[in-house]
């Protein structure tokens, strides 16, 4: 026998098919996620068949074609189930159920952007409904807003009474200034005044009796007084230098002075008031008001200025216009409920505007502060990959900003929280003067609480969006314009 028969020998081709490799493969391929597991089949299946043609080529040279044309047939016949054994992941479905917290942790918050603008909306909506029934009612445009005597002129009655007599029947003087403010009588004097010196011929009783503002005490001991403050006539129906407002004034204090005289007369109480000493009153112009309301528009504009420029240095332009979007939001928020329930707009209610939003931006900054570290993160996390930035990957984006937001609630709803009890609470016992800063203040920062976790975010996104598309575009068309460039240099 020579050295060369010995590769004669017959041997079943299936010993040299490599299904051990086979096997193994696909078990390694069961751990893969799905995409890996399409992209294995794709280069298994080349590398299985040149093993079947090559193994019996180099054994048989006459009997090997029968051989051959029979094995790959069991091969195929005993590696098939294994081949249909291999899983498919299904694709994901969302869990339901469980607590609210978890809930609240599968809940894509930047998804619903269309919901977060459009409640905003919707209260300004209703506020529009309200002023024009307010505005339909009184007769003009300024019903439609009870804009105080700060902003558009007023007349500040003072009463001085005296410690006992305030505190001890306050109520009962109350109601004698009250009634000598609202007289039809006084009214009617007006109205004939006004006529006979050609001032106005379209006064009415309800233009004349002013709109009571509010009411409070000052002063201690002797020079203890009741205020009184109270609209002036409308400019649409007063002259300019406001001879009828002026005129009707000195008739209250005049019927002031009687009908409180007349109750120490008959309650036998030994003392007397007068125009001028005791009952005085403060006439305050369009003009002064005018100017104090341009010096606070002055002062929200610089505030937001200054706001938009430290976020846009600390953060991103991106984040600084969303963060003054929310503070817009916020004053339209506070403005629009001011309107709704008929709350005095005044000197507090710029003080308000301005409090809350410094207050609110201090939630805004927590959560894009947020957005940054996470974004660090995950650039260490993604290894080579993070040079580039992890946070303008769309994949990335909403998911990372809804993390961020996430993490920031608790503090956000517990800062929010306390502050909140504390100025309601302010607001019940205080006097009429405190409510008209809590109750602003009470919106804002429902307002502001909503504005950070819900709009800017989302407005933050659709910005980051807007932009990433802005430039895939602008690279297409460079693109285009250089193939376009080359294809001309070629011809």
């Amino acid at each position: 026998m020579s050295k060369g028969k010995p590769n004669n020998k017959k041997r079943p081709p299936y010993k040299g098919a490599k299904k051990p490799q086979v096997r193994q493969d696909e078990i390694r391929e069961e751990k893969l996620p799905l995409e890996e597991e399409q992209a294995a089949a794709e280069t298994a299946a080349p590398a299985e068949a040149p093993a079947a043609q090559t193994v019996p080529a180099q054994t048989a040279p006459a009997e090997a074609p029968a051989e051959v044309a029979e094995v790959p047939a069991e091969v195929v016949a005993e590696e098939a189930p294994a081949v249909q054994a291999v899983p498919v992941p299904a694709a994901a479905k969302p869990v339901k159920g469980g607590s609210l917290m978890d809930k609240w942790s599968r809940f894509r918050l930047t998804s619903h952007w269309r919901i977060w603008i459009s409640i905003p909306f919707i209260v300004i909506i209703i506020a529009i409904i309200c002023f024009g029934a307010y505005a339909g009612q009184g007769g003009t445009f300024e019903s439609g807003i009870n804009i105080g005597i700060d902003f558009k002129g007023g007349t500040i009655i003072t009463t001085k009474l005296g410690e006992s007599a305030v505190e001890n029947e306050y109520d009962v003087y109350h109601d004698i200034i009250q009634g000598a403010i609202n007289s039809e009588e006084i009214a009617n004097q007006v109205i004939e005044y006004a006529t006979e010196n050609e001032l106005s011929q379209s006064l009415t009783v309800q233009v004349v009796t002013p709109n009571i503002n509010y009411t409070q005490t000052s002063g201690t001991g002797e020079d203890m007084a009741i205020v009184f403050k109270i609209d002036n006539i409308s400019s649409a129906f007063d002259n300019e230098a406001n001879d009828i407002t002026r005129y009707r004034n000195e008739l209250i204090l005049e019927k002031i002075a009687t009908d409180i005289n007349t109750h120490f007369s008959e309650n036998e109480i030994n003392s007397r008031v007068y125009v001028n000493e005791d009952i005085t009153s403060e006439y305050i112009g369009a003009s002064a008001s005018s100017r104090l309301l341009m010096l606070g528009g002055i002062a929200l504009a610089v505030a937001i200025l200054v706001i938009l420029v430290y976020v846009i240095i600390r953060f991103e332009v991106f984040s600084g216009l969303s963060a003054v979007i929310a503070l817009i939001h916020d004053v339209a928020i506070m403005f629009c409920i001011t309107i709704i329930f008929k709350v005095q707009v005044n000197a507090a209610f710029v003080s308000a505007i301005i409090t809350i939003v410094a207050y609110s931006i201090n939630n805004t900054i927590v959560i894009f502060d947020r957005v940054r570290e996470n974004n660090k993160i995950a650039k260490k996390m993604a290894g080579d990959a993070g040079s580039a930035k992890v946070l303008n990957a769309g994949s990335m984006l909403r998911p990372l900003v809804d993390r961020s937001v996430r993490e920031t609630t608790l503090r956000n709803f517990n800062s929010t929280i306390t502050t909140l009890v504390m100025i309601l609470l302010f607001s019940i016992i205080g006097t009429s003067s405190v409510r008209e800063f809590g109750i602003p203040v009470i919106a804002g920062l429902v307002g502001g609480f909503y504005s950070s976790m819900f709009l800017s975010p989302s407005l933050y996104i659709l910005m980051k969006e807007a932009n990433e598309k802005r430039k895939a575009k602008s690279a297409a068309k460079k693109a285009g314009a250089a193939s376009v460039g080359k294809e001309k240099a070629k011809a």
